[in-house]
């Protein structure tokens, strides 16, 4: 934990690298604990930022002035990285909805960071082939405009597109759903075993697919309620309720 959410340092045959830094005021422990393995901060190969939300950006710049490793940001998010700053986004149940309510009127300090300049930018995908390890970065929108994740060996780092706390794997914050329920399917194709997002422990990716499936479900009798309103004006049948 780097604080309210993950940090995660991958460690591989060649090198390491960092996806996300954490919350702001953070930047000592994450620096200590790259230390504590034996690791030069100096031979970081590069940072990945799933987003620019405060809790994934919060020590970007300090990591990045102390290792000279270069900041990998969607395109949609660079401004924001640059301005240190990033509005807190909606929530997608009642009680996230409250929250980001507040959230967004009364506690915008919330939403800043320590301003970085990216040096990498993206519009679909990229591979870290050249920054020396076998990684591939591909958009994945629904929590924000520019919200990506990181594939590695089976492995993928979904940021906040995907939950895994209090019960929850739906994500308790999107700006667009729609767009994460596509995100999701194209989780559910890829040939990974091991899901980590930022909220949360690391999952099977059994557990996706599983929540997937009953998203579908709940679509398709939101779907066919639909459909009833428009063909009766009455209440619609108990077993369609959820």
């Amino acid at each position: 934990m780097a604080g309210v959410g993950h940090c995660y340092l991958v460690i591989h045959v060649s090198g390491f690298f960092l996806v996300d830094t954490g919350s702001p005021g953070h930047f000592q422990s994450i620096a200590r604990r790259i230390h504590s393995h034996g690791l030069d901060l100096r031979n970081l190969q590069f940072i990945f930022l799933t987003h620019t939300h405060y809790d994934h950006a919060g020590n970007a710049f300090l990591l990045k002035e102390a290792s000279g490793a270069p900041i990998i940001v969607h395109e949609s998010e660079s401004d924001m990285l640059k301005q240190g700053t990033h509005p807190v986004p909606n929530g997608t149940n009642l009680v996230f909805k409250i929250i980001s309510f507040l959230g967004q009127r009364f506690s915008k300090s919330h939403a800043s960071f320590k301003a970085a300049n990216p040096d990498i930018v993206f519009q679909t995908a990229y591979s870290a082939k050249d920054l020396g390890a076998e990684a591939l970065i591909v958009h994945t929108p629904g929590h924000t405009l520019g919200s990506s994740s990181l594939i590695f060996e089976g492995n993928l780092f979904a940021g906040d597109s995907l939950f895994n706390a209090a019960g929850m794997v739906w994500p308790p914050f999107a700006n667009d759903e729609a767009r994460l329920l596509e995100t999701w399917k194209y989780f559910d194709t890829l040939p990974i075993t091991t899901c980590y997002p930022a909220h949360g422990k690391r999952m099977g990716k059994e557990v996706l697919t599983k929540a997937l499936k009953k998203r579908g479900q709940k679509g398709r009798v939101k779907l066919n309620r639909a459909k009833l309103r428009g063909q009766s004006h009455g209440r619609l049948p108990t077993d369609l309720e959820m």
